[in-house]
C-alpha cells in the first residue's frame, strides 16, 4: 500500500511539473530549403551594441550579421514558446554551429538612442570550442507576404460577393509598422495591431461616422475582428482565426 501511495505521489508531482513547463514546439523542415536573399522575408529584427550585432529572422531562416558585416545563414530547426510566458526560443543548428534567439517581450533599450523596443533580444552562437552570448533589442514587422490589401471573401463560413454590398470589407497593411487600415463595408477605419510569426490582433480601431443607408455587414465585421487572435497565409489568402475556429477568409488584391 506504502508502495502505490508513494507512486501515485510521484507521479502527480511529475504531472505538477509537466504543465507549469509544458512547451508548444514548431518543427521546420527548412534545412532542405535554398536560402535566396530576393525572397528572404523577415517578420523579426533584432540589434545589439557592444558589439554591433543584428539579426533577422524569417519563417525559414535565421540571417545573423556581426560587427564587420559577415553574415552567416542558419536555418529554423525549432521553434518553442512557453504558454505561460511571452518567450520564444528558436533554435537552429549548421554544421558545427549552434544558435539559440530568445525573445521576450519586455520593454528594451537598446543603448544608442532614444528608440523603445517591445522585445528583449538574446543570442547565443554555441561551438565546440566557444559559446558567444549577445544582448539587445528587437521587434516584430509585418513581412511582405502580409502587407497589401486583401479583399472579405468569406465570414462565418458564408461567401461574400464582391457585389454584395456597395464596399467590400477590407484590410491593409501598408509597410513593416504594426498598423492596419480598411473599410467594415461602410465606415473606414485604422488601428493598431499585435503582431509575431503566428498571432495577430487587432486593437485601438477608430472608425469614421458616415451614416450608412446602404446595406452592409460593419456591426457583425468589427464586433468579430476584435475577437480575431491568429493567422495563416494559404495560396494567397489570409485566414484569420479565433482560437481555432476559422472566422474570416480574405484574397490578396
Amino acid at each position: 500500500m506504502k508502495k502505490i501511495h508513494l507512486f501515485i505521489a510521484v507521479f502527480l508531482c511529475a504531472l505538477m511539473f509537466s504543465c507549469k513547463s509544458k512547451q508548444t514546439t514548431v518543427d521546420n523542415t527548412s534545412s532542405a530549403k535554398k536560402f535566396n536573399e530576393k525572397t528572404f522575408d523577415p517578420y523579426f529584427k533584432g540589434l545589439g551594441t557592444e558589439p554591433f550585432w543584428n539579426i533577422e529572422i524569417s519563417d525559414d531562416f535565421i540571417v545573423y550579421k556581426d560587427i564587420d558585416g559577415k553574415s552567416e545563414i542558419f536555418p529554423v530547426n525549432s521553434i518553442d514558446k512557453a504558454q505561460d510566458a511571452n518567450v520564444q526560443l528558436i533554435r537552429s543548428e549548421k554544421g558545427n554551429q549552434q544558435l539559440r534567439v530568445t525573445i521576450t517581450q519586455k520593454s528594451c533599450s537598446d543603448g544608442m538612442s532614444d528608440t523603445e523596443f517591445d522585445y528583449k533580444t538574446e543570442v547565443s552562437i554555441i561551438t565546440k570550442e566557444n559559446e558567444l552570448k549577445l544582448n539587445g533589442c528587437g521587434n516584430y514587422i509585418i513581412p511582405l507576404k502580409l502587407q497589401g490589401k486583401w479583399n472579405l471573401i468569406s465570414f462565418n463560413g458564408n461567401e461574400i460577393p464582391q457585389d454584395k454590398y456597395l464596399k467590400t470589407p477590407y484590410l491593409q497593411f501598408e509597410n513593416e509598422e504594426k498598423h492596419v487600415s480598411g473599410n467594415a463595408s461602410c465606415n473606414g477605419f485604422n488601428g493598431a495591431i499585435f503582431f509575431d510569426n503566428q498571432y495577430i490582433r487587432f486593437s485601438k480601431l477608430a472608425v469614421t461616422r458616415m451614416m450608412c443607408v446602404h446595406e452592409n455587414m460593419e456591426t457583425e465585421f468589427l464586433k468579430e475582428i476584435a475577437t480575431i487572435t491568429k493567422y495563416k497565409i494559404i495560396d494567397n489568402e489570409l485566414h484569420l482565426f479565433k482560437s481555432d475556429d476559422l472566422k474570416m477568409i480574405f484574397k490578396k488584391e
